[in-house]
């Protein structure tokens, strides 16, 4: 094994989840109406999968794309939002599901240019809705959970490695925020980014207040 040949292979490698199964990004889009800011969000269209739940912008990674590139271009090809109309103002923190998928979200201002420009691809969605930031961040929280189990093959090689088929496989949990606004209900992993920016905020009121 040839260890200066490793060091040079993973030389400025950005580490991301072990095992991932395709990527994804997405844009968490800001728009001014109405002088407050409100998030972006989109009903998927009845061509996709899951019709009908409610996301924000974004896709699959395609091959030699960023994350961020991602984003940009799933936004314009879904809501007609060209990447020159949105000022991304941060990565926020990575998502996983229980597939081992990586969701990539980036924080993102629309411009005014940009909103008017708006236009729902009928092909993947079938409306764009707004909700004010201020109405989430004084919504009462709803959070539900559910138990992720390990479901072990029959085959499993117990005796083999040393332990009964009693073995005590860890159990995972997976919160489900929801927030209803104006009967759309926001939920799952959308659910789940904006629960945690909502935290990001009120924390960052609160080192401002003690400022």
């Amino acid at each position: 094994m040839d260890i200066s040949g490793l060091r040079a292979a993973y030389e400025g490698h950005t580490p991301t989840l072990m095992g991932e199964r395709g990527g994804s990004a997405v844009l968490v889009p800001l728009v001014r109406q109405n002088g407050e800011y409100c998030l972006l969000y989109e009903i998927r269209s009845a061509a996709v999968r899951q019709p009908g739940e409610v996301c924000f912008p974004g896709g699959r990674r395609e091959h030699g794309e960023t994350p961020r590139e991602t984003a940009l271009r799933e936004t314009w090809e879904e809501i007609g939002i060209p990447p020159e109309e949105i000022r991304v103002l941060a990565p926020l923190d990575l998502m996983q599901d229980i597939s081992d998928r990586v969701v990539y979200p980036f924080l993102a201002e629309i411009s005014a240019a940009g909103a008017a420009r708006l236009k729902a691809s009928a092909a993947e969605v079938k409306n764009v809705f707004f909700v004010p930031v201020d109405y989430l961040l004084n919504y009462k929280e709803e959070v539900y959970r559910y138990v992720v189990s390990a479901k072990v093959d029959d085959d499993f090689p117990y005796e083999r490695i040393g332990f009964p088929k009693t073995y005590p496989w860890r159990k995972g949990y997976m919160n489900v925020p929801i927030y209803e606004y104006q009967g759309h209900f926001i939920w799952g992993m959308t659910g789940r980014m904006v629960r945690w920016f909502l935290q990001q905020l009120r924390q960052m009121e609160q080192q401002e207040g003690k400022a």
